[in-house]
């Protein structure tokens, strides 16, 4: 319990620590949250090949989202109000960023790729275990059709995540740090372990604006998208933010090494930074 309660803290740390930086330039950061929700409000709505059209392009406009972020955090000063209105202006190319560096080209490519064929292999096992039962109504299944929907949920959560989890490191480490993307593939999954506890807390406030919204949606559907969206645009960078502060917090000025090392030193850390806080 001791462990985990000292998780949950690192976690709401990153969190916060998100939210200062993307109120020290919202207007760039949050015009990027918004036109990140607009895409992806527009890329489901296409049948089959929305979801996997979102996954290959995630990657590209989360390592995006680093760079911006990065570019932020070195500000000197909260941006001024005459350059508020070219921030947001320039927010939605911000999301292609990454692009900029020719170098970032391929292993970007290779990332997202990784990312879309994750995703479609997952999707193997909805349709195995779930079937028709999943785009069916849920109150016309019987109980066996629900389990298996249920189960079918369950397990493309969880290799969502795993998807997730190599990624969400491997992206700065590999476009601010210029490290090799596949040792950062496992770096990123190594530290995601290690830290799932910390990163539930922003998953569960990533998750809140879909839970909001279908809420909303059983009294009015244009409602409950209306609240999913305009919360999204505000979740989504302060997401993004948090976990860059938490490759900060757990990857900044350090070569961490595969297997114990890296464990022991990320343990360091942990205590270093709660006998601060305390």
């Amino acid at each position: 319990m001791q462990r985990i309660s000292k998780h949950l803290r690192i976690g709401w740390r990153w969190l916060t620590g998100g939210w200062r930086l993307f109120m020290h330039n919202p207007w760039l950061l949050g015009g990027m949250g918004l036109t990140t929700a607009a895409l992806i409000a527009v890329l489901t709505l296409i049948p089959l090949l929305g979801g996997l059209l979102v996954a290959l392009l995630a990657p590209v406009w989360l390592a995006s989202a680093y760079l911006a972020i990065d570019g932020v955090r070195k500000m000197p000063m909260a941006l001024p109000v005459s350059l508020r209105m070219p921030a947001l202006k320039q927010s939605p190319w911000q999301l292609v960023g990454v692009f900029r560096n020719h170098a970032h080209a391929l292993p970007m490519a290779v990332a997202s790729l990784l990312s879309a064929a994750a995703v479609l292999l997952t999707n193997l096992p909805l349709q195995v275990l779930g079937g028709n039962a999943w785009v069916a109504d849920w109150s016309s299944l019987e109980l066996g059709a629900q389990a298996g929907v249920l189960v079918a949920m369950l397990l493309v959560f969880a290799l969502y995540a795993v998807v997730a989890a190599t990624l969400i490191y491997a992206l700065p480490l590999t476009f601010l740090r210029d490290e090799p993307l596949v040792p950062a593939l496992r770096h990123s999954l190594r530290a995601s372990r290690h830290f799932a506890v910390a990163l539930s807390v922003l998953l569960g406030i990533l998750l809140a604006p879909f839970l909001l919204g279908a809420i909303v949606a059983l009294f009015s559907p244009w409602a409950g998208y209306l609240v999913s969206f305009s919360i999204s645009a505000v979740v989504i960078p302060v997401i993004a933010a948090s976990l860059y502060c938490s490759y900060r917090d757990i990857f900044a000025g350090r070569n961490y090494q595969a297997g114990t090392e890296m464990r022991r030193a990320t343990d360091r850390r942990i205590t270093d930074a709660d006998a601060v806080t305390q």
